[in-house]
C-alpha cells in the first residue's frame, strides 16, 4: 500500500519515487532526533547538568541518591545513545 502511495505522489508532484523515500526517512530521522534532544534536555534541567558524566559524577559524590535517579540515569544513557545513532543514520543518508 505504502509503494502505491509513493508511486501516486511521485507522479502527481513530478519527483522521484526515491528522492521522495530518502526525504520521507530523512524528515522521520530529524522528527525523531529532535524529540530525543528535547527529553533528555528535560533530564538535564531537572538535575543541572549538562551530560552524563555530570549526572554519575554527582552520584559518586552524594548530591544524588543513585536509587531516587535510576530511572531517570538510565533513561538519559538510552536517549544519548539513541541520539548517537541517529545523527549517524542521517550522516549515512546525507552520503
Amino acid at each position: 500500500m505504502i509503494n502505491t502511495f509513493y508511486k501516486k505522489v511521485s507522479k502527481i508532484l513530478g519527483i522521484e519515487e526515491s528522492l521522495l523515500e530518502k526525504e520521507a526517512i530523512r524528515q522521520y530521522l530529524l522528527h525523531e532526533l529532535r524529540r530525543v534532544r528535547l527529553e533528555s534536555k528535560f533530564i538535564m534541567i531537572k538535575y543541572n547538568i549538562s551530560n552524563i558524566e555530570e549526572f554519575d559524577e554527582k552520584i559518586r559524590r552524594g548530591e544524588l541518591n543513585e536509587t531516587d535517579v535510576f530511572e531517570d540515569f538510565t533513561r538519559l544513557d538510552y536517549l544519548l545513545d539513541r541520539e548517537e545513532k541517529l545523527r549517524k543514520l542521517l550522516e549515512e543518508l546525507e552520503e
